[in-house]
């Protein structure tokens, strides 16, 4: 049997190495208007200059009461917002549940949350590069 240490795992940037965004980010998305709405969501966004993507969410007990069911879809955004790669993309974006997903089961909320986040996070790659 060898003793042999495997190599310690590259640490990711903790929360003090990352730049600080400027106060009063989520204060001034939750001031504009949608720009981007879907069936169960709104996403409110704003340009950043020079620093990387942040995501905010929103997913409110009165629509989901079950934190396991919130998690869930938590873990989904922010999947569906890595795969869109927009976290190296200068912008702020605050994602705000507003309507249940008439779901049958924890796995079909999953999908039609992931399918419409997908579409939202594409419309809103395509207009923040367009600025």
């Amino acid at each position: 049997m060898s003793s042999a240490r495997a190599e310690p795992k590259a640490a990711s940037a903790s929360p003090s190495d990352r730049p600080r965004l400027p106060p009063g980010v989520v204060a001034a998305l939750l001031r504009t208007r949608p720009g981007v709405r879907s069936e169960h969501f709104n996403l409110h966004w704003k340009l950043l200059e020079g620093l990387p993507g942040v995501l905010f969410l929103a997913i409110p007990k009165r629509l989901l009461a079950r934190a396991v069911d919130r998690n869930a879809v938590r873990r989904v955004a922010r999947e569906a917002w890595r795969s869109a790669a927009l976290e190296a993309a200068p912008v702020a974006a605050m994602l705000r549940m507003t309507r249940l997903p008439p779901a049958r089961g924890v796995r079909h909320r999953k999908a039609i949350v992931r399918a419409e986040l997908d579409v939202a996070l594409r419309t809103l790659s395509r207009r923040a590069s367009a600025r």
